[in-house]
């Protein structure tokens, strides 16, 4: 039962979404989108609340043992419980103007400072990659140096052309690749959705 149960889930629900996208009845498309949205939103808050649990039983133990680094975990468990219970005090929830102004100086600001300090560790990464040691690293090379002089002030000060190029690099060559990637990805995600469906790929049963 452990594992023909949560087979035959995932064969009746695919199917149903494959019955659903071929055939557009509009009465079995409604019924199918109000309980999958049902059950996808039941199944999401359950895995949010399996993981807050888990968080804190592994930071309350680090901070029992006082491991290394264990006052960041009681500021990110009071960061938490005091978030939480606004949550709850408040009538509008996390839509309360007191919420989202204690969201936008905490976690917002925290977020954009750190990847102002990541933006370092990329300019490090595009200067070793952007080494000229074959003619794909120079191709490379010279369409990030032109996007990045289309995209900042500078490059339009120094010459009127560089965002046109820019412009170009993006609509064209850029969006051909990405295309690609898309389409390699697409197949495979269909490919996956073929497997799951006829039972052929067992990996969500920790198998």
């Amino acid at each position: 039962m452990r594992r023909t149960l949560p087979l035959v889930i995932t064969m009746v629900t695919g199917a149903i979404m494959v019955f659903r996208d071929l055939f557009n009845i509009p009465e079995v498309a409604e019924i199918v989108n109000r309980y999958l949205v049902m059950s996808y939103t039941l199944s999401t808050q359950t895995a949010v609340a399996i993981g807050i649990m888990n968080l804190f039983k592994i930071h309350f133990n680090r901070i029992s043992r006082k491991r290394s680094d264990w006052q960041f975990s009681i500021l990110l468990i009071g960061s938490a419980c005091m978030m939480l219970i606004m949550g709850f005090l408040f009538d509008l929830g996390h839509n309360a103007p007191v919420y989202n102004w204690w969201y936008q100086i905490l976690p917002v600001q925290l977020g954009n400072a750190t990847f102002a300090l990541i933006c370092f560790y990329i300019a490090s990464a595009a200067y070793r990659a952007f080494r000229m040691r074959s003619i794909e690293a120079t191709c490379l090379l010279l369409s990030g140096c032109l996007v990045m002089l289309g995209g900042v002030s500078i490059g339009n000060a120094m010459w009127s052309g560089f965002p046109e190029i820019k412009v170009f690099i993006m609509n064209n060559l850029n969006t051909a690749a990405v295309r690609g990637v898309t389409l390699g990805i697409t197949l495979g995600s269909l490919a996956q959705y073929a497997r799951n469906l006829f039972g052929i790929e067992r990996g969500y049963m920790a198998e």
